[in-house]
This record gives C-alpha cells, sequence and structure tokens, in this order.
C-alpha cells in the first residue's frame, strides 16, 4: 500500500458573516422562580436587567438571556434548548448545588471522556453539566 501524501489543501478561512455569539436566550413562565435558580442557586452574576422582562447572566462566559414571552420571538413551549456547562470537578459541583437546594435529575454518569450530570431550571430545561467539552 502505497504511503499517503499529506494534503496540500488549506482549509478555507470562514466565510460567516458574524464575529462571535451574542447571547444564548430562554423564555421563563415565572421569571422571579428563574432568576432565584440562575443567581442564588447556581451563583451566577447578573450583567443586565430590565425587571420584569429579562436578565442576563454570565453562564462561565456564556451570556444567558432568560426573558418573558412577547408573543414574538420569545415563545413558551417545549424544553429546549439544553444548555450544557463545563465543570473541573463533577462531584464537587453537585456537592456545591445541594447545599444551594439544587439536585440533579439524571447522574451523575460515568461517560468516556468524563462524568456528567443533568439538572432542571424551573421551566424544566435540561442544564447539563459535564467535565467534558
Amino acid at each position: 500500500m502505497p504511503a499517503r501524501r499529506a494534503s496540500t489543501r488549506k482549509t478555507p478561512r470562514s466565510s460567516a458573516p458574524f464575529d462571535r455569539y451574542s447571547f444564548v436566550a430562554v423564555t421563563a413562565r415565572d421569571l422571579a422562580g428563574n432568576r432565584t435558580f440562575w443567581v442564588d442557586q447556581m451563583g451566577l452574576s447578573v450583567t443586565e436587567e430590565e425587571k420584569g422582562h429579562y436578565f442576563i447572566v454570565d453562564a462561565g462566559g456564556l451570556r444567558l438571556c432568560v426573558d418573558t414571552e412577547d408573543g414574538e420571538i420569545h415563545r413558551q413551549g417545549g424544553t429546549d434548548p439544553v444548555i450544557g456547562l463545563k465543570v473541573s470537578s463533577l462531584a464537587k459541583t453537585l456537592r456545591d448545588l445541594e447545599k444551594r437546594g439544587v439536585r440533579p435529575s439524571k447522574g451523575p454518569v460515568a461517560g468516556r471522556r468524563g462524568a456528567w450530570a443533568v439538572i432542571r431550571d424551573p421551566d424544566g430545561r435540561a442544564v447539563v453539566l459535564t467535565e467534558a467539552d
């Protein structure tokens, strides 16, 4: 079998019409309950807020916007999206969260690349805590 030659093709530079993500937004049935979950129980910092309408937290560099339904873009409904947060130690993170009243709905599970567990926000959305990217 002949030896394979290294490819001389260059990967094209991204032609995406945007620079980077700006935020991820989820619509909440209970804004106050979600604020308690994300800020008080999860320990995230609020970076922006309009009381009664929305708040944005820093979720490890991800700008997570939690807002109310406006009947147009922001609609209540399913449990998507799934939010994944990387942790260095799942066991330690789960112990810390348990002290704040947050318990996993699934796991911890030993995955091939690291352990993971699922917690749920007040609207039932899955928040995956994972040791692997």
